[in-house]
């Protein structure tokens, strides 16, 4: 019985020996001293996914006739789920009359779901404050307009919509993104940050 006793308390050396050298192992890839990546090519057995054919859209292509690998979208065309927006782009004058006023009540959530959406793909150029001193003036973009001064305050929700759907000038239209609830959403919120100005 005390010979079992003494034989559980003794741990085996050589355990002792990996468990170290096992830590030290970790540490030192961890710590980026210890790698085992080779300067040469790796051996490819199938290679077609690093060689495959793909259009890159700023690139050149050889498939279509016109050689443009971006191909512009068919007119008239639909998501599965979605609808077609009924203006062009330059139709900022009949905002009013074809898209009409905001469906949704600013409502807490939709507050929320709009400054969500704002911060996602507004602020990088309109920052967070809607100043128009984004991210992307830091990396030489001009400044987008301030969506607080009186002219963005005196247009109708209507007008704000399709400017987010389509784009003007510089910006590009985010109807793609956002669907038609977001971009009610949104307006909501620009209204908000105009309400604090």
């Amino acid at each position: 019985m005390e010979n079992e006793k003494t034989h559980k308390k003794n741990i085996p050396f050589f355990k002792i020996i990996l468990g170290v050298a096992l830590l030290g192992f970790i540490v030192l890839v961890i710590t980026g001293k210890k790698t085992w990546y080779s300067e040469d090519a790796p051996i490819e057995i199938l290679s077609d996914m690093d060689n495959q054919f793909k259009a890159k859209p700023q690139v050149g292509s050889t498939f279509f006739a016109n050689r443009a690998a971006d191909q512009t979208v068919i007119p008239n065309t639909v998501p599965r789920d979605g609808v077609a927006y009924p203006l062009e782009k330059p139709d900022f004058e009949r905002a009013d009359s074809v898209i009409g006023a905001n469906p949704l009540q600013p409502t807490d959530f939709v507050l929320a779901r709009g400054q969500n959406r704002f911060e996602a793909l507004c602020a990088p150029c309109h920052n967070n404050d809607g100043k128009g001193n984004g991210t992307v003036v830091e990396k030489g973009f001009q400044n987008p307009p301030s969506l607080l001064d009186e002219h963005a305050v005196g247009l109708s929700d209507a007008h704000l919509f399709h400017i987010i759907s389509v784009g003007q000038n510089i910006m590009p239209g985010y109807g793609d993104k956002l669907n038609m609830n977001d971009r009610w959403t949104v307006v909501h919120y620009i209204r908000s940050l105009q309400a604090k100005r």
